[in-house]
């Protein structure tokens, strides 16, 4: 599915991008061209052929400059969010106008689109490791029970207002180098990469907010994988590669079966699988009400990884 959207996006790109490319011919004499026998052709002549890209300048991204933006924007059934994506702007309440999100991404000219900003940010995330509840329900374990900005790796993407049930607008702090407040407005300049410039209707405060929470997930999920990757020196036993131990042979055996599961899908079930044990200690394990406290997550119980089995 990525690959197809890729595709077409790229397909897109070139037929709207190929007015904004100059093509010179360049006629050039050859000095040691020998011509074929009997060739009556007196040119001996190549062309040299190249194309030379036009930049694209830096944008002002402000609700008065919306309307010149979606001007120099092309038109996209559905949109596929890159590392280079630093701005999903929901346009669903802007008169004259039939699409609902503008797309900015660095390199290439705006995108826009009918698809709402909801449905965008939902097939990005579900193509990430994490998808975006695991990493609410980490951030609220932070105290972060609104607004939670999305932190995958290296991409970090900021709710403009609260998205649980409604589209809004992201902006991507992964490519924002620097802000500034204007107290006058009560707003804030964002300033991305390659000279990219953002109005947020937002107070510092919530701003500068956000940058923390973003901070702590990172650094949370770094701190995870770090400890993580730091658990392979107990077994990793370099002396004794050349020959496989029987454990090493059985997982590499044709015949070895095994459930693959997202990590999401292991972190939901250790929270289940301790929400159990909290019911069985609390209500004791003879309470004639457990099971049906229980119904409520026997699903996720039912489907838990092959390797969670007694």
């Amino acid at each position: 599915m990525k690959e197809d959207f890729d595709c077409n996006q790229h397909k897109e790109y070139y037929n709207n991008l190929r007015t904004t490319y100059y093509q010179f011919n360049k006629r050039i004499a050859t000095t040691d061209y020998t011509p074929l026998q009997n060739e009556k052709s007196d040119s001996h002549y190549y062309y040299e052929t190249s194309f030379t890209r036009i930049p694209i300048k830096p944008l002002l991204i402000t609700d008065t400059t919306l309307s010149a933006l979606l001007a120099m924007s092309f038109e996209h059934s559905h949109i596929l969010l890159n590392e280079n994506t630093y701005y999903i702007k929901d346009i669903r309440d802007v008169k004259d106008t039939l699409f609902n999100t503008i797309v900015f991404q660095l390199g290439t000219p705006p995108l826009k689109t009918k698809e709402h900003s909801r449905t965008i940010m939902n097939r990005y995330f579900s193509k990430r490791p994490i998808n975006y509840q695991t990493v609410q329900s980490i951030g609220k374990s932070l105290g972060f029970h609104h607004r939670c900005p999305f932190v995958s790796g290296y991409q970090i993407f900021v709710p403009e207002k609260g998205s649980s049930n409604d589209s809004t607008s992201w902006y991507g702090l992964h490519h924002a180098l620097d802000a500034v407040e204007d107290k006058k407005g009560n707003s804030i300049h964002v300033y991305f990469r390659d000279g990219h410039e953002l109005k947020l209707l937002i107070s510092a405060r919530s701003f500068n907010e956000q940058v923390e929470r973003s901070a702590k997930l990172s650094f949370l999920q770094q701190n995870v994988i770090d400890e993580i990757v730091g658990l392979l020196h107990f077994t990793h036993t370099p002396q004794f590669t050349d020959e496989l131990n029987i454990v090493q042979r059985r997982v590499k055996a044709s015949t070895f079966l095994s459930v693959l599961s997202p990590i999401e899908s292991l972190i939901n079930y250790l929270t289940i699988y301790r929400a159990n044990e909290s019911l069985e200690t609390i209500l004791g394990e003879g309470n004639p009400y457990i099971d049906e406290i229980r119904e409520d997550f026997s699903l996720s119980l039912k489907f838990k990884p092959t390797y969670f089995h007694d």
